[in-house]
């Protein structure tokens, strides 16, 4: 059906000159085409603030602040440090994370990382060596899902499980014996 045959060479061909350089070019556009681009925090850099990303994210630095990469991939590096909560299509934790970790697809808590806080994805893997404390939810219709990946912003879980909307709360349904007793 398809048959494909080898030019004759001449090592000195005007022909095969000309036809190497858009072969050249379309070699060189190839990988620029498809590859993804990555945004690095550096080691000696601190954030203090949100981050939006629509590319993978690596962090090798310190943030303090809620990473919010939808569709791509956040690495957190073995000396990254991040204190607060992360929003992702996938994480690698090999870090320390105080926070809670929020994956579409998955989350991956390699050797060495310490992570306190709640991981919710449908897949999880937690390395030999790795420390967790903290709750995981791994059920794949859970309503975060659909709440922060889809276009509106997170309501309900943010930085460690708090409520910080700006609608007033009205008094909580819950309460322990030892509150109600105080509060008579």
């Amino acid at each position: 059906m398809f048959s494909k045959t080898k030019p004759p060479t001449a090592p000195h061909s005007t022909t095969d000159a000309q036809q190497e350089i858009p072969q050249t070019e379309e070699t060189i556009s190839l990988p620029k085409a498809s590859r993804q681009s990555t945004s690095v925090i550096g080691s000696n850099t601190q954030v203090h603030g949100d981050i939006n990303s629509d590319e993978d994210i690596t962090i090798e630095g310190q943030i303090t602040g809620v990473v919010t990469c939808k569709q791509h991939t956040v690495t957190l590096g073995k000396n990254g440090s991040l204190s607060g909560d992360v929003y992702a299509h996938t994480l690698r934790v090999s870090g320390s994370v105080d926070g809670n970790l929020v994956a579409l697809h998955k989350i991956t808590v390699h050797d060495g990382a310490h992570v306190t806080g709640t991981l919710t994805t449908p897949c999880l893997v937690l390395e030999d060596g790795s420390v967790f404390h903290g709750s995981i939810d791994m059920n794949p219709d859970n309503d975060i899902f659909n709440s922060v990946f889809s276009s509106q912003p997170p309501k309900d879980f943010n930085s460690k499980g708090k409520n910080e909307s700006s609608k007033p709360q009205g008094p909580q349904k819950a309460s322990f014996p030892a509150d109600d007793a105080a509060n008579s």
